[in-house]
């Protein structure tokens, strides 16, 4: 039987405890070189952001089927926040990459938040107008 995370009690519990684990797993690359620790950083990341995006499902969406390996959210308002979430933290990380070029160890979050916000974005334009069900029907 898949996962699938229908509540919102649930999507909240998920979403803290994916920035708790993050502030853990920051705290144990202490001490490590700076790539290695942007690397673990950059793969947890992606792991809670994909992990979430196959398993939440919206009050309208289908929970017993997949969705298309290209949807991202239910509905396309959603998909664009997150794009502009992930992609102002890329802009943010290129800012602090061109202040400091010797910071190489920023390239790794700099390409990881553009991946997701891109991800996020096409989702959200194949998403369109259809409805969460019609997206889920038409893999």
């Amino acid at each position: 039987m898949a996962i699938r995370i229908t509540s919102t009690s649930t999507k909240i519990a998920y979403v803290t405890s994916g920035g708790v684990l993050v502030i853990l797993g920051s705290a144990l690359t202490i001490g490590l070189p700076v790539p290695v620790a942007s690397v673990a950083a950059a793969v947890l990341a992606l792991v809670l952001v994909v992990f979430a995006a196959r398993t939440f499902r919206a009050e309208d969406e289908p929970v017993e089927q997949r969705r298309p390996w290209w949807k991202m959210t239910a509905h396309r308002t959603s998909g664009v926040v997150f794009a502009l979430l992930f992609g102002s933290q890329a802009i943010y990380v290129l800012i602090a990459f061109v202040s400091r070029p010797e910071s190489g160890g920023l390239m790794v979050p700099l390409v990881t938040n553009i991946l997701i916000a891109m991800m996020f974005a096409f989702s959200s334009m194949r998403l369109g107008t259809t409805s969460p069900a019609t997206a889920s029907r038409n893999q």
